[in-house]
């Protein structure tokens, strides 16, 4: 795209072409970053994303099949409950899934 010159209104607020707008997908309220550089003013956008919160039932799932030993398994299983988390309430896990895993002498 070729330079565009624009200008700054009052309280330093400046409107990007709509060129740009649609090639970088911003909209009413879209976040930018703004960083001063070499004697520029540079402007992107900001990329936010929101993390992932875990339902108990989620984090139950999680550790427990990551669990690499029978031994381990219970030791997971202990801290869930020690937070409140019924390790059985595991949506997707198998209820036969500890017998799957080895002992820690195997």
């Amino acid at each position: 795209m070729p330079t565009t010159t624009i200008k700054m209104g009052k309280r330093g607020t400046i409107v990007l072409p709509v060129k740009l707008r649609k090639q970088f997908g911003l909209q009413d309220g879209s976040l930018l970053v703004t960083e001063a550089k070499n004697g520029e003013i540079r402007i992107r956008p900001a990329f936010v994303y929101e993390p992932e919160v875990w339902s108990p039932q989620r984090k139950a799932y999680l550790t427990l099949i990551n669990a690499m030993t029978q031994e381990e398994f219970d030791e997971v299983s202990a801290l869930l409950r020690d937070e409140g988390i019924d390790p059985t309430d595991a949506p997707g896990l198998d209820p036969n899934h500890r017998a799957t895993l080895p002992t820690r002498s195997e």
